[in-house]
C-alpha cells in the first residue's frame, strides 16, 4: 500500500477504524469520513469526533497521514467535497471502503 491514499467511510471507530489503521500500517494515506453523530432509526450509538480523532492519532502513529472529515454519507455534496479534499492534500485517491 506504499503511496496509496483510500478514501474510507465510518473511519471513527470499529470496522471502519480497522479499515483506515491496517492500509496506514502497510503505507497508505488516509481520507476517513465519519457521520459523529447517532442516528434516530439506529438501536447503536455511532462514532463520535473524539472517536474519528482517535482514528487519526492512530494512523499518525504508524508514520502515515489522515484527512479527518465529518459528513453522513448520505451527503452527496459532502462526501464530493471530502473527495476533493483528500485529492488536494493527498494528490490522488487509489481506492474507497466503506465499514457497515
Amino acid at each position: 500500500m506504499d503511496g496509496r491514499v483510500v478514501f474510507i467511510t465510518g473511519a471513527g471507530r470499529g470496522q471502519g477504524r480497522s479499515l483506515a489503521v491496517r492500509p496506514a500500517q502497510e503505507g497508505a494515506d488516509i481520507v476517513g469520513i465519519d457521520i459523529c453523530a447517532d442516528i434516530a432509526d439506529f438501536p447503536y450509538h455511532l462514532g463520535t469526533r473524539e472517536d474519528l480523532d482517535e482514528t487519526k492519532r492512530l494512523v499518525e502513529q504508524t508514520g502515515r497521514r489522515m484527512h479527518p472529515t465529518v459528513n453522513d454519507v448520505r451527503d452527496r455534496p459532502g462526501m464530493r467535497a471530502a473527495f476533493d479534499i483528500g485529492v488536494t492534500e493527498f494528490g490522488h485517491i487509489d481506492a474507497g471502503l466503506a465499514a457497515k
